[in-house]
């Protein structure tokens, strides 16, 4: 094995170390250090200015997620949507219900599979998601502003790889076989 993969495992381990017990059974837990505990508090305070700035355009976060997903990725199926804009179906399908009787998006036949559905922002979609646009990229700039050159790279790059080890870990074949 060679000493980058060692140092590697190392620093895995000593970051992720079970917690020291405390006098009462209690595993002790350091939240300061608690990795997801910072992403949703970054996450938790976009949210919380993404609905001020939204507000103005009588819009809801679930509703900007499904634009920005349909302006990346159009003609996405239900299932993809709800991936790419991490909403849970049952919000998902109500915001979608929304948003078609706004005339923002439209339903179309998939042409290889007729029990598909796929979703297309209209024009009128397309038009609402270039107004908002520039707020949301002011509020994302905001959010990153004083970082030091390279870091959102490293931060994309990172949890890119972290959704990737979370999706292997629900595979069947990633859990561990059981001794016989």
């Amino acid at each position: 094995m060679g000493h980058d993969t060692m140092a590697r495992r190392r620093a895995t381990a000593d970051t992720f170390a079970p917690p020291a017990s405390t006098p009462g059974g209690v595993p002790a837990f350091d939240l300061d250090a608690h990795l997801f505990f910072w992403l949703t508090q970054v996450l938790g305070r976009r949210d919380r200015q993404l609905v001020a700035a939204l507000k103005r355009h009588r819009l809801r976060v679930p509703e900007w997620r499904v634009l920005a997903s349909l302006a990346g990725r159009q003609r996405s199926s239900m299932n993809e949507l709800a991936e790419l804009a991490t909403i849970d179906r049952t919000t998902l399908s109500r915001t979608v219900d929304r948003m078609a009787k706004a005339g923002w998006l439209t339903r179309l036949s998939d042409a290889d599979d007729m029990r598909v559905t796929r979703l297309a922002l209209t024009a009128s979609g397309r038009a609402l998601f270039a107004r908002v646009l520039p707020q949301v990229d002011a509020l994302n700039r905001g959010a990153i502003e004083g970082l030091p050159p390279g870091t959102v790279d490293m931060v994309r790059w990172a949890l890119r790889e972290m959704c990737g080890n979370l999706d292997r870990a629900l595979t069947p074949s990633a859990a561990p076989e059981r001794a016989a």
